[in-house]
């Protein structure tokens, strides 16, 4: 399935200190009402660092959960400083959309993991993960630490 994401301007939301009061007065109705991935990430100078990846049918009425969100808000607010940032994407594919938005998710926290972002996803979500270690070395092609995200817990 070929999966496209076409991603808007990034919204400053404020550092650590700032970030309650411009998420509280912020209008969501800057948003729109589509279906996307979005990404909560800090930027400090030139890095730039993801903290927290979702995938929705509505982005306006997903970040106004997300608003309300003690939890994620506070996530936020604990990370290193630097200006806190939302940027979101539309999910575009001709096949099934709620397939492609759970792929695009998947891809992208799978993505960030694997390159060391500090992803909330990880702790808020710690039970979706499985980290797969391989013992033994071998041979090269299995002697890799993996991770596996799933939607659906096991327990």
């Amino acid at each position: 399935m070929k999966i496209e994401l076409n991603w808007f301007e990034p919204i400053e939301l404020g550092s650590s200190g700032t970030l309650r009061a411009n998420i509280k007065n912020f209008d969501l109705k800057e948003l729109p009402e589509i279906a996307g991935v979005y990404l909560f990430y800090r930027e400090y100078g030139a890095t730039q660092d993801a903290l927290y990846v979702g995938k929705t049918e509505n982005i306006r009425k997903r970040m106004k959960a997300h608003f309300n969100s003690l939890s994620l808000i506070e996530g936020l607010e604990n990370t290193p400083q630097g200006p806190k940032k939302l940027i979101f994407a539309e999910v575009k594919t001709r096949s099934d959309l709620g397939r492609a938005l759970n792929q695009a998710e998947k891809g992208l926290i799978q993505h960030y993991i694997e390159n060391n972002h500090p992803l909330l996803n990880k702790k808020l979500m710690a039970d979706h993960f499985d980290e797969i270690t391989s013992l033994g070395n071998t041979i090269d092609l299995v002697d890799a630490d993996i991770w596996v995200y799933s939607t659906q817990s096991t327990r």
